[in-house]
């Protein structure tokens, strides 16, 4: 009797630790996916919003990989590789550095050996996410790669709940391509449910729309002159939308202005339209970055008829008008120079 009180005493005991391993492994797992409520405290400008992004993003990834080290066999194991691969790629994108990892293809490698039937779909989503962050300009190869991973996932998963929004971002990566743009975006409208996406999609294709199509933009500023983007019919048109709060227009600024030199001067001229709500950021970035070439703004942001009526819905956004002011690219940041002397040869 006292032996099989031993030994039922001694298994309780082996029992135990992988009971509160469990355990923890739950709570650890609980505590990892509250993290996707994001930070909690409300920046006061957008270079905090940045840095709280970053530090966010780091408890992330540490909580994570702290995860994968302690509970690689668990069953959320799975989850927690394609976490640790979007999170890295979200850093990389808020750090402006290269997407391409070996780690991130390490851990999507990791999940597709490791995904059963029903994952197949997440593991596909993950790999297709990081192909286009890897692939922001993509040649005509690359979109054609992209379109087919596009098309093979709609056509293996049709009620897959994320496609819609997918194959809309898919077609950020089609402005070079209006053709496969609005064949994604159709089917992207189609699917879509979400009142936010639809309306997102109603601003692609008014842009979509606008191609070979003069632009219209005049602007009365009260007490300072008109600008009107028909002056400068004649010249290829650089318009650039922008806001002195996004650095990302900054950066593309000072990208077309470093590429003009070495544009014929006297054949191609920069438009802006700003999305500031108030002068004094737009006047301090006219100081730092010596703008000279003409810039409209009405003060009213997003909501700007001006920019509303043309389904501009993402900053920087760079057009190319041609001599007769008609749009020619949606696109005109990727390879910029190429795409200039191409229109400037046109007579």
């Amino acid at each position: 009797m006292a032996c099989r009180v031993k030994s039922l005493l001694l298994a309780s005991l082996l029992v135990l630790p992988s009971l509160l391993l469990a355990s923890t492994a739950d709570e650890d797992w609980a505590a990892l996916t509250a993290l996707d409520a994001g930070p909690q405290k409300r920046p006061a400008s957008p270079a905090e919003a940045g840095a709280l992004a970053i530090e966010h993003l780091g408890k992330q990834e540490r909580a994570v990989r702290d995860f994968l080290r302690d509970y690689g066999g668990n069953p959320h194991a799975f989850e927690a590789r394609l976490r640790l691969a979007r999170t890295l790629q979200l850093k990389a994108d808020i750090q402006d550095q290269r997407v391409t990892s070996p780690e991130v293809d390490t851990l999507l490698s990791q999940a597709e050996k490791m995904a059963k039937p029903e994952q197949e779909a997440d593991v596909r989503f993950a790999r297709l996410s990081y192909t286009m962050r890897q692939w922001r300009t993509p040649d005509a190869q690359q979109r054609q790669h992209l379109y087919d991973m596009a098309k093979s996932f709609q056509s293996k998963f049709p009620q897959d709940r994320r496609l819609p929004a997918l194959l809309a971002e898919v077609a950020t990566r089609f402005d070079l391509d209006p053709k496969r743009k609005r064949a994604l975006l159709i089917d992207a409208r189609l699917l879509a449910r979400d009142e936010e996406l639809q309306a997102r999609i109603t601003d692609d294709f008014k842009r979509l729309d606008q191609v070979g199509l003069p632009v219209s933009l005049r602007f009365e500023s009260p007490g300072g002159p008109a600008f009107d983007v028909a002056d400068y019919r004649g010249k290829v048109v650089v318009l650039i939308f922008f806001a002195a709060w996004s650095q990302p227009s900054v950066e593309a600024i000072a990208a077309v202005e470093k590429a003009l030199p070495s544009l014929p001067k006297q054949e191609v001229q920069l438009f802006g339209v700003s999305l500031d709500t108030k002068p004094e950021p737009l006047e301090a970035l006219a100081k730092e970055r010596k703008i000279t070439w003409p810039v409209i703004c009405d003060g009213k942001g997003w909501e700007s008829p001006l920019v509303r009526g043309l389904g501009v819905n993402t900053l920087p956004t760079v057009w190319l008008l041609d001599r007769q002011g008609v749009l020619r690219s949606l696109d005109g940041a990727d390879r910029l120079i190429g795409q200039v002397r191409e229109l400037v040869s046109r007579r």
